[in-house]
């Protein structure tokens, strides 16, 4: 696989930006065919009491749980399509 252009993306993750993804980590995840995790802090509240907690995400893999990918091709098709197997 060839990439063309070499710079730092800031990665969108449900409205909250992560912390830097830097390109050799994209690197690294397809070739080395590893994830990568990210430490996320957010406040929640359970019975009008506000808590933070600090959690590990995964920031980037090479799994996608949201589309099959269709041999031979590079079209993703969305999990319970008539030509997913």
């Amino acid at each position: 696989m060839h990439v063309e252009e070499k710079k730092d993306i800031k990665k969108k993750t449900e409205g909250v930006v992560a912390k830097f993804i830097m390109f050799e980590d994209y690197t690294r995840c397809l070739n080395d065919t590893i994830e990568i995790t990210r430490r996320q802090s957010c406040i929640i509240s359970k019975l009008h009491e506000a808590y933070m907690i600090s959690e590990i995400k995964i920031a980037l893999s090479l799994q996608d749980n949201k589309l099959y990918i269709v041999p031979g091709s590079t079209d993703p098709l969305p999990w319970g399509h008539y030509r997913c197997k």
